[in-house]
């Protein structure tokens, strides 16, 4: 049953987003705040282009190997991994465009680590939205369920 269940997670990745159980791209930058940050400073189409590009960026500088903006410390006695304040990239990004991008970046940074940290790069893991966090085994079977219930009543 459980491979079952991956071998059909390539398809719920062509599914419109239904319910609370989707797939998340952990990692993936979260584009808004870049865009609100331009559109301070340009006119709409300007401050889009301007924005993308700076996404471009920060989407090269998320999968840099040699860049390491986190650091280790031990909490009740466990390793736990931080942002580095003295980190020069993200401290002039907070400093340029403002929380949001610096909150974006680092919420990237770290599901990137947590999720694949000797790749860098982004991965698809099956969410629960409503309660934000990764849905179980259960619920993506429910939710596979509900869906291929749906389409056999032809009601997708």
């Amino acid at each position: 049953m459980v491979m079952f269940f991956f071998f059909h997670l390539q398809g719920v990745k062509e599914l419109q987003p239904l319910g609370n159980i989707r797939l998340k791209r952990m990692g993936e930058l979260d584009t808004s705040p870049f865009l609100e940050a331009m559109k301070k400073r340009y006119n709409e189409e300007d401050a889009e282009e301007r924005a993308s590009e700076l996404c471009s960026l920060w989407e090269e500088y998320l999968k840099d190997p040699d860049w390491h903006p986190l650091k280790v410390i031990m909490v009740d006695g466990r390793e736990k991994e931080i942002i580095r304040d003295d980190d020069e990239k993200l401290n002039g990004l907070k400093n340029d465009l403002g929380e949001g991008a610096y909150k974006a970046v680092v919420e990237a940074l770290l599901e990137i680590n947590e999720h694949n940290p000797s790749g860098r790069y982004l991965t698809s893991v099956l969410w629960n939205y409503k309660q934000g966090r990764r849905a179980t085994l259960k619920e993506g079977v429910q939710f596979l369920l509900n869906y291929w219930k749906k389409r056999k009543r032809g009601t997708t």
